[in-house]
């Protein structure tokens, strides 16, 4: 799973969210430099969450989550929810 929304009105920024659900493998870009990355082999959470600050002058709180069934996680579908400043901005499955 990947993609991809932007932040920001004058001050403009791309995130990059990336996940692959069969790996573990986690990766969170801002402007192409990492701001996350992590592998994820055991996991007892159901919903984690990544929290972030974007931009210097015009700054945005950016809430990533990420929801796993319980049972067998790699093999079924996962939401993710992109929310800046409290407000959905993108939500994908896979």
């Amino acid at each position: 799973m990947k993609f991809t929304f932007d932040v920001g009105v004058q001050e403009q920024h791309e995130v990059t969210f990336s996940f692959s659900k069969f790996w573990g493998g986690l990766s969170i870009l801002v402007d192409g430099q990492p701001v996350r990355q992590e592998l994820r082999v055991l996991s007892v959470e159901l919903v984690k969450r990544y929290e972030f600050v974007v931009g210097q002058e015009e700054r945005h709180s950016v809430l990533i989550e990420k929801e796993r069934k319980l049972l067998f996680a790699g093999f079924r579908p996962q939401q993710v929810r992109a929310y800046v400043d409290g407000h959905l901005v993108a939500e994908h499955t896979a």
